[in-house]
């Protein structure tokens, strides 16, 4: 997961108002229910120091509608005299946090984004495409486009001579052409960064288009045995073929996580295992991707003054313990590193480990 949003919000020295809290409008009384859930978490709040002026602004953006079907979570985190994050999450797994605290309170948050990537959906059929991009998916579609190619002799006929061979091979060469015209679209998209193309619609259509894709859209392309292009396709069963298909993907590069972490546990020493040696990584500018257990490494402690250089925001440095799956989010964001949520089977016993950009040097013994 790239963490740019959390890296902006060390600007800030904090204390924080951090609030994950499931705002899904699925009932006619779903308004009230959320009130009536905030009302405590508001109290809390206030009795641990937050400022009253922040609270509000933070219960203004949970109880504000929100655009998006089914369940939803909102991420909310304030400091100062402004909100600085207002994020929904689709279909979230993560539980409900509100903090008053020296650090943005955002695992919940984190492991839900971790299972979201962004999606190209195309839609085809003999004539073109219509093309869907999501970032991320489970979210908002932020741009579609369609593509058009010809339409003269599209259907094959029943008919029988020469004649009806050449009219023949002349629509299979339309469908050729067609198919050629969507995959320069669609690799020209992918390029941008999208995680997972997914094809959809006509059978011949959908073969014919993957057929022309190049390197590396091909690799990261998935087709699907339902929807459609047209305005009558199953909706429904289309979004939850692709939600399937993103999830294999995220668990693909989980494993791929997983077995590199390994990997450079050798000669290659590219992986770091525990609390103090990915701090210690990290403070150097060296950790590429942080691997953790949120759940696990949060019931760890991390103090500030152990470790010099810590990249954490000037107030969270003057407490003397701090979580420490908040600070190795923070650090990690604050250093360019990339975060990854596993399992805590595949982490060391503190839920805690790194892959390095270059070779790491073990963690001084105290």
């Amino acid at each position: 997961m790239n963490v740019d949003t959390i890296a902006g919000l060390q600007r800030y020295p904090g204390p924080f108002v951090s609030a994950y809290f499931d705002v899904t409008r699925d009932t006619a009384d779903a308004p009230h229910r959320i009130d009536l859930a905030w009302r405590p978490e508001r109290e809390r709040l206030l009795a641990a120091g937050a400022p009253s002026s922040l609270v509000e602004q933070v219960q203004e953006r949970v109880l504000r509608p929100t655009s998006a079907p089914g369940p939803v979570s909102r991420m909310v985190i304030a400091a100062g005299e402004d909100v600085l994050v207002d994020d929904e999450i689709r279909r979230p797994n993560g539980a409900t946090v509100v903090s008053w605290g020296p650090l943005p309170d955002v695992s919940g948050w984190v492991v839900d984004r971790d299972t979201m990537v962004s999606v190209l959906l195309v839609l085809a059929d003999r004539e073109g495409a219509d093309l869907e991009l999501y970032d991320p998916w489970p979210g908002f579609e932020v741009d579609e486009e369609s593509v058009d190619g010809e339409r003269l002799h599209i259907n094959k006929v029943p008919s029988g001579g020469w004649s009806h061979k050449q009219y023949q091979r002349h629509t299979e060469e339309v469908w050729r052409r067609n198919a050629e015209e969507v995959a320069a679209e669609v690799d020209e998209l992918a390029r941008k960064g999208v995680r997972l193309v997914v094809l959809a619609g006509d059978v011949h259509a959908v073969g014919n288009i993957r057929g022309e894709l190049a390197e590396p859209t091909a690799s990261k392309t998935v087709t699907l045995e339902v929807g459609s292009r047209a305005e009558d396709g199953s909706r429904e069963s289309l979004d939850d073929a692709v939600g399937q298909a993103v999830r294999d993907v995220v668990v693909r590069e989980h494993l791929a996580m997983v077995r590199e972490l390994e990997e450079g546990s050798g000669q290659r020493a590219t992986s770091a295992y525990g609390i103090p040696d990915v701090i210690e990584g990290l403070i150097q500018g060296k950790v590429r991707t942080l691997l953790l257990a949120p759940g696990t490494a949060a019931g760890y402690g991390v103090p500030p003054a152990e470790y010099p250089g810590l990249p954490l925001s000037s107030g969270a440095l003057e407490h003397q313990r701090l979580r420490a799956d908040l600070v190795t989010i923070c650090a990690a964001a604050a250093t360019d590193a990339e975060v990854v949520v596993l399992g805590p089977k595949s982490l060391p016993d503190d839920g805690v480990a790194a892959i390095m950009r270059w070779q790491a040097e073990p963690a001084a013994a105290e």
